[in-house]
């Protein structure tokens, strides 16, 4: 007789996460997790791409300064720490992190102009390894 392979533990793998996108912590959560929400693009979803262009216009439409959008870049786009932020931007910390709040406050404000409210994402552990 041949064996049915069944994954009993799919479900519990899946897990929902939420970003309050009008508010600074909820932007900062959000920015934090792109790459994993980026992931989940490749396996057909499209709420993920929806929330991945909607951030990116936002940040396009919060009249980031230079320095506030380096750090943005630095710490969620290259994933570096603050630590290494201060580092390649000759800042101390402090600041990248200064830099990196009036951000997602201006980020936040657009998303509140926007009547934004709070978005979910289903994640998997597949999306953490793939991220």
């Amino acid at each position: 007789m041949g064996a049915v392979k069944v994954d009993t533990t799919k479900d519990s793998r899946k897990y929902t996460e939420s970003y309050a996108l009008n508010t600074a912590k909820g932007v900062e959560k959000l920015l934090r997790d792109r790459h994993r929400i980026s992931s989940r693009r490749y396996s057909g979803d499209y709420a993920a791409s929806d929330i991945l262009i909607d951030l990116n216009t936002a940040i396009d439409n919060a009249k980031l300064s230079r320095r506030q959008a380096e750090a943005v870049t630095y710490l969620y786009g290259c994933d570096l720490t603050q630590a290494e932020t201060a580092n390649e931007m000759d800042v101390t910390q402090q600041a990248v992190q200064q830099f990196n709040s009036e951000a997602c406050r201006k980020i936040a404000k657009i998303f509140r102009g926007w009547d934004y409210g709070e978005v979910s994402v289903e994640m998997t552990e597949e999306d953490e390894e793939s991220a």
